[in-house]
C-alpha cells in the first residue's frame, strides 16, 4: 500500500513540474478596460422627486432619502431679527419644491427667542403648524395658505451700467448709470393671506406677518457693472 501511494505521488509530482500555466493574454484587455474605467465619469444618479417630497402611510419603511430625513433634525435659533425687518412675530421664507409641494422655512418669536422650523406644504394647505420641540410647543401656524407653486417663472433682474459721457470733441463730462431689465428663470408660490389677499413670494424672499401688516422683502435682484 505504501509503495503505491509512494509511486502516486511521484507521478503527480512529475505531471506538476512538467505542465505550464496556459497563456493568458489579458493584459491589452485589461489596459483598454482600466483606461475606460479612468476616461469615462461616473453616471449622474438622480434624486427622486417623489422621494423628497412624498406623504407617508403608518407603519411605511422606507430606506432612501426622504422629507422625514430631511426635517428630522428640528432647528433653535435663538437669533436677532433680521436687520431692517418690520415688526411681526412670525416670518416665512420660500426655500424651493415642486409642481404640487413646496418647502417652506418658519420663524417663530417664541420667549424672546427666533425658534425655527421647516414645512413641506401641500396646495391649498396653510404654512405651518403647531411643532412641540423639547418642553415647549411652539406655533408656526402663519394664517397663510399656499395657492400655487410655479417651479418655473420669469423674475425681472436689473443690471447698473456706468456710462462715460463725452463731448463731440470726445472729452470727458462725467458718468451716467443706465439701467437694463433681463429675465431670469426661478421658482415662486402665491399665498393667500387670512385678509384673503394674494401675494406673489419668489425663492429665497422673506415674509414677515405682523398684527395687521404682511411685508414682503425681495431679494436683490439688481447687478452693477
Amino acid at each position: 500500500m505504501d509503495t503505491k501511494l509512494l509511486s502516486l505521488s511521484s507521478t503527480i509530482d512529475r505531471k506538476l513540474k512538467a505542465s505550464t500555466s496556459p497563456a493568458i493574454d489579458t493584459e491589452l484587455k485589461d489596459a483598454a478596460q482600466l483606461e475606460q474605467r479612468l476616461a469615462t465619469p461616473p453616471s449622474v444618479s438622480f434624486l427622486q422627486r417623489h422621494q423628497v417630497f412624498s406623504k407617508f402611510s403608518k407603519g411605511e419603511a422606507v430606506s432612501e432619502v426622504t422629507t422625514r430625513d430631511l426635517l428630522k433634525k428640528q432647528e433653535l435659533e435663538a437669533t436677532r431679527r433680521l436687520e431692517g425687518a418690520p415688526p411681526g412675530n412670525i416670518e416665512f421664507i420660500f426655500k424651493g419644491g415642486t409642481t404640487d409641494m413646496a418647502l417652506i422655512q418658519v420663524r417663530k418669536l417664541y420667549k424672546d427667542k427666533w425658534w425655527v422650523e421647516s414645512f413641506v406644504v401641500e396646495k391649498e394647505k396653510t404654512i405651518g403648524e403647531m411643532r412641540i420641540i423639547g418642553n415647549d410647543t411652539v406655533n408656526f401656524d402663519t394664517q397663510c395658505k399656499l395657492i400655487e407653486i410655479i417651479p418655473l417663472a420669469q423674475k425681472p433682474f436689473v443690471i447698473k451700467k456706468t456710462v462715460a459721457l463725452r463731448d463731440e470733441k470726445g472729452e470727458f463730462l462725467g458718468t451716467s448709470i443706465t439701467e437694463e431689465t433681463h429675465m431670469i428663470s426661478t421658482s415662486k408660490i402665491v399665498f393667500e393671506t387670512k385678509k384673503g389677499e394674494s401675494c406673489n413670494l419668489w425663492i429665497g424672499e422673506l415674509v414677515n406677518i405682523g398684527t395687521d401688516t404682511i411685508t414682503v422683502q425681495p431679494t436683490n435682484i439688481s447687478s452693477t457693472n
